[in-house]
């Protein structure tokens, strides 16, 4: 998470602060939760936090889970909707399958024990690819560092999920940019009637990132086409849209 996604977010605190009778907090960042807790509304203490997830522009990934190759098969040890679809796709996607098979032949380590972890001390396991080898060989021309891709997907559809199922606490809203949706057709908070449901399609791809201690794979979840592509709504500070919480 960088610090300009981390001043926004508390800016978005702030923003919903401004208004009479709303009492927002943004949290030390915590994967299992979303970003922004709402524990008054309207001058009343909610019975319990309700959660607003907050991403910069519409470009922002939406859920990047880890997965990691071994015994054979991709895996996470996230417990999460996005993390189940990326680990089903890449057990299922023949460039994936090619992608170890040229990896194997590239690193010299036999394809029944090869293993792609994605963390550091993953990368102690026999077998493991050396992160200098793994640099290596996205080093050569024409290799793609997406080893697995969906396109087309409802990616709105796995989000909602991945928001409401996927989280410690769910999320039922959406700040992006300046757009205000439901992450759910709950509304905890009984706001406004025509914010409009998220909803959207894109490509699901799984990328694999070299860092200087060692490599993650991990899933790129974006929605290319918002429908609709902005929201009336929303409650950055300065917008001329309108308040969901008024």
């Amino acid at each position: 998470m960088s610090a300009i996604s981390d001043q926004f977010e508390a800016a978005i605190a702030q923003a919903i602060n401004s208004y009479t009778g709303m009492v927002a907090v943004r949290p030390s960042a915590d994967t299992r939760l979303s970003d922004v807790a709402i524990t008054h509304f309207k001058g009343k203490l909610l019975p319990k936090r309700v959660w607003v997830e907050v991403k910069m522009s519409h470009a922002d990934n939406l859920s990047n889970p880890r997965v990691f190759y071994k015994g054979g098969r991709w895996g996470t040890t996230y417990k999460t909707p996005t993390a189940q679809v990326g680990v089903d796709l890449l057990n299922s996607s023949e460039d994936t399958k090619k992608f170890i098979r040229d990896l194997a032949r590239f690193s010299g380590i036999p394809v029944n024990s090869i293993q792609v972890p994605t963390s550091k001390s993953g990368l102690k396991e026999p077998g493991a690819v050396p992160l200098s080898v793994m640099k290596a060989f996205f080093d050569q021309p024409g290799v793609n560092r997406y080893i697995a891709k969906k396109s087309h997907f409802d990616i709105g559809k796995l989000v909602i999920e991945h928001y409401t199922l996927g989280k410690a606490e769910p999320a039922h809203y959406l700040q992006a940019g300046d757009d205000f949706y439901m992450i759910s057709s709950a509304n905890p908070l009984k706001l406004i009637k025509g914010i409009p449901l998220l909803a959207g399609t894109g490509d699901f791809k799984v990328r694999v990132s070299t860092r200087s201690e060692f490599y993650e794979v991990q899933a790129e979840i974006k929605i290319a086409h918002f429908t609709p592509p902005t929201s009336p709504f929303s409650v950055k500070s300065g917008t001329t849209k309108k308040n969901p919480f008024l």
